[in-house]
């Protein structure tokens, strides 16, 4: 008997991972996305792929390159938080009221604590677009 094999697609270029997912369509796999570096630690994390696809080598090793001991503890204690909620999160399959619930905290809470890191994320791919843009011309 074959098990389905599960693959985690990962693209900084394109947040819903489309051209990546279209590419191996005929692989026969069930397809997850992520749209954030750090979504994508939680979900390596946090849940059990068979594959995972990247679009970019870089990405792995900034991901590889923080797991050392020494890097983990100069974390500020806001992001350990946030790596931590990834990851249950990843572990529920998505479902923020069993996250909640396994986290100790109110669904609310872990609503505004997900909307905070959305918007965070967004300050920050905008602000590298506009870096990259000034940069080219």
């Amino acid at each position: 008997m074959n098990a389905i094999k599960t693959l985690l697609v990962y693209s900084a270029k394109d947040p819903t991972a489309q051209d990546l997912t279209e590419a191996t369509s005929a692989w026969g796999c069930m397809v997850s996305t992520c749209s954030s570096l750090d979504q994508l630690r939680g979900n390596i994390e946090g849940s059990d792929y068979s594959l995972v696809l990247c679009d970019s080598a870089s990405d792995l090793r900034q991901l590889v390159s923080e797991n050392s001991t020494e890097e983990v503890l100069r974390l500020p204690l806001a992001e350990i938080e946030k790596r931590h909620i990834m990851r249950v999160l990843s572990s529920t399959g998505g479902n923020k009221t069993r996250a909640a619930r396994v986290l100790g905290i109110d669904t609310k809470t872990l609503y505004n604590k997900l909307k905070a890191y959305r918007s965070s994320e967004d300050l920050a791919r905008k602000r590298a677009e506009q870096q990259s843009g000034s940069m080219a011309g």
